[in-house]
């Protein structure tokens, strides 16, 4: 694709780019988020690096749009329309609870409240038969009285529609005819999985965050378009792919989580093959090392997101929720997110026990150290105090960083818990790391995965920072960390393919599936996903087609997805993907038996359509790096230790130093507390040893 090629990340607090031109050339740049109108950060950021919206090629793009919808409870007024008789499915949900051991907890309330909750008569049954018709009669009451709550939305999700959608099709086709201009989302057109209460809350997400993405798109659109844009605008989803933005306005769910996808895909690529020196002495890379075990972490300005990759590839899910009780049933990277950024507030509770996060202070006004208003304890400011942060060091949009401020805000903290400032920071870093640590032990070690196994990546402005402190916690030895930390999602959206995901139920037992039945489901999923690529404009010899089975034990709930070979579905297939179930089963959950019988659940096909890939330049090797300065750094204890501070672009490839040291760049700091050692490989990346 002719002219750059650019990725931008908007996150809560900055927003971040990487540009690739066609003559080799890349930038990188990292600017303030603008709350709410993330649009103008977008454009800052092209201002920023020097690369005007005429010259653009393709801009991939991951959003917060949808993500600060659901958690601040900001999207579309929507209505909902469902079988009667199943009103409260969406309120009901599991009958589980966020914290089982909370006698007063209160689950949130659902994103449509009962009033704006209404029934038609119709029934389908599970095999798709019309067992009472459609009362079309109905709807002139329901549209009446949704008119009257003022609605911008509407989810439609009717009973077993997911095995025959004709009325749902109906009920579009006639609100298209009564009320053009409301943005309508039915549940056939999403999921086509049983699943009531999923598919419901699935619907109602797409509904609730419609209207959002579809204005927030056209207006990023119409201001690139001021300004000269003709390229493709591609929109990044939970998948680990991108949409086109045409695409993403008919799946907005897709898109939540869309900015952490990217970072774990950025992730999954710079782990794939990491360039390495053999010998200390060598000048050039000399060996390729295939780094297969990885724990991400993205820690930005408002939360960190852990992500596990697995012999080169992030684990996905068929679910996630965004928050309790609203589960969005799309495949997605498999991500925690915790609040802990380095706008993480520190506080005391009511039982006079200190807190990091998961509050933050945001872009605006951020840290109190930014200079803008803030005045509460973050992590930001923790690490200004402690030396970890030079004063000196010239932030994203020319930030500023202010030593008083941060000294007046910690000392508040700091008497509330009855220590010195110096005391109270370290405590502030630490219970960050804490609840990174548990984090992190949430998606390894209660999944029956040791984390000494694996290797941290760690990215975003604040990742590298707490990299090595967070690795000891956890017993890993091996940090790494990429040459432009605090880009790193920006990034990852140039490192990822089209995609798009098809789905179609079929419960049944392996043993007694007809093959021919499973080639039909797989050619009819196939053919759409062809379409959806002929679409995108992808060209025949770039479209890949992917297909899996989701299997589980008779009587289980949760499904293991269970990828399959192209070509026609035999007896012999079946059987194999049944063998491959048991092992994925027992790596998984260390546990297997053959005494209960398969099910299959839901077909899956997956539509690829291949991109150009990103990677950045090698950087040269410059000699024996020397440091810019020394300054006072507490890594512990009492007494602050004078440390090397060195510029990150003098540690060219074959670098080897001692910590405890900075490196200091545009996007990031790099901590190397004592006892941990450092090297740089062929790609400049930084190995972190203990």
């Amino acid at each position: 694709m002719a002219g750059w090629r650019v990725g931008i990340d908007t996150g809560g607090t900055f927003t971040d780019i990487v540009a690739f031109g066609e003559s080799g050339e890349t930038r990188t740049g990292k600017v303030s988020s603008t709350p709410p109108n993330f649009d103008q950060g977008v454009l800052d950021a092209l201002d920023a690096i020097g690369v005007r919206p005429t010259e653009i090629g393709l801009l991939a793009h991951g959003t917060t749009a949808t993500t600060n919808a659901i958690i601040t409870k900001s999207g579309a007024r929507t209505g909902l329309v469902t079988t009667a008789g199943f009103r409260d499915v969406l309120e009901l949900r599991r009958h589980n609870s966020e914290d089982l051991y909370d006698i007063l907890w209160d689950p949130p309330d659902p994103l449509v409240p009962r009033r704006r909750r209404l029934e038609i008569t119709e029934r389908v049954n599970y095999a798709g038969e019309v067992i009472t018709p459609l009362a079309e009669s109905e709807l002139f009451e329901i549209v009446e009285r949704l008119k009257e709550e003022s609605i911008e939305s509407l989810a439609i999700c009717l009973l077993h529609s997911y095995a025959n959608p004709v009325h749902e099709l109906r009920l579009k086709h006639l609100l298209s005819d009564r009320w053009p201009d409301l943005y309508v989302s039915i549940s056939s057109d999403l999921l086509r999985e049983p699943g009531e209460f999923e598919r419901t809350s699935t619907t109602v997400v797409n509904a609730y965050l419609g209207p959002i993405l579809s204005q927030y798109i056209t207006r990023l659109l119409l201001r690139l378009k001021e300004t000269g844009f003709y390229g493709r605008l591609m929109i990044m989803h939970s998948g680990g792919g991108l949409l086109t933005a045409e695409a993403a306005l008919a799946v907005p769910a897709r898109t939540v989580t869309s900015g952490p996808a990217a970072g774990a895909m950025a992730a999954q690529s710079f782990t794939a093959v990491t360039s390495t020196t053999e010998a200390p002495e060598a000048a050039e890379p000399s060996t390729v090392t295939r780094v297969k075990q990885v724990i991400s972490l993205d820690m930005g300005g408002t939360s960190a997101d852990i992500s596990v990759i697995r012999d080169g590839h992030a684990l996905l899910v068929n679910e996630y929720s965004p928050e309790f009780g609203s589960p969005i049933r799309f495949p997605a990277v498999d991500l925690l997110a915790i609040g802990a950024g380095g706008g993480s507030i520190a506080w005391v509770d009511s039982a006079g026990s200190p807190q990091v996060g998961p509050q933050s202070a945001g872009a605006r006004p951020g840290p109190a150290c930014y200079g803008r208003g803030g005045s509460l304890p973050t992590v930001t400011d923790a690490n200004l105090i402690l030396g970890r942060l030079s004063p000196n060091t010239q932030l994203a949009s020319n930030l500023e960083l202010h030593m008083e401020s941060a000294v007046s805000a910690v000392s508040s903290f700091a008497d509330s818990v009855g220590l010195p400032v110096n005391e109270a920071s370290l405590g502030i870093i630490r219970i960050a790391n804490s609840n990174m640590a548990k984090a992190v032990r949430v998606m390894t070690v209660e999944r029956g995965l040791d984390p000494r196994e694996f290797v941290l990546l760690p990215f975003g402005g604040a990742g590298p920072m707490h990299a090595c402190e967070l690795a000891a916690m956890l017993s890993i030895r091996h940090v790494l960390v990429p040459r432009t930390p605090g880009v790193i999602s920006a990034l990852g959206t140039l490192c990822v393919d089209l995609l798009h995901d098809y789905s179609r139920s079929l419960i049944k037992p392996v043993d007694e599936l007809v093959p021919s039945d499973v080639q039909a489901l797989f050619n009819e999923l196939e053919e759409e996903a062809t379409a959806a690529l002929d679409k995108d404009q992808v060209p025949p010899e770039s479209q890949r087609l992917e297909r899996s089975l989701d299997l589980r034990y008779a009587g289980q709930l949760k499904t293991l997805g269970i990828p399959l070979s192209g070509g026609i579905v035999s007896a012999g297939t079946l059987a194999s993907a049944g063998e491959r179930f048991y092992a994925e089963y027992e790596r998984r959950y260390h546990y297997v038996t053959l005494d209960i019988g398969l099910e299959l659940s839901v077909v899956r096909v997956r539509g690829r359509g291949l991109q150009q890939g990103a990677a950045l330049r090698p950087q040269a090797a410059t000699g024996s790096p020397r440091p810019l300065e020394k300054r006072p750094v507490l890594f512990g204890g009492e007494d602050f230790v004078p440390t090397a501070v060195f510029d990150r672009a003098d540690l060219g490839a074959g670098a080897e130093l001692l910590g405890p040291l900075l490196v200091e760049q545009e996007d990031s700091t790099v901590i190397v507390p004592p006892e941990w050692s450092l090297r740089t490989d062929g790609d400049a990346n930084l190995h972190l040893t203990h």
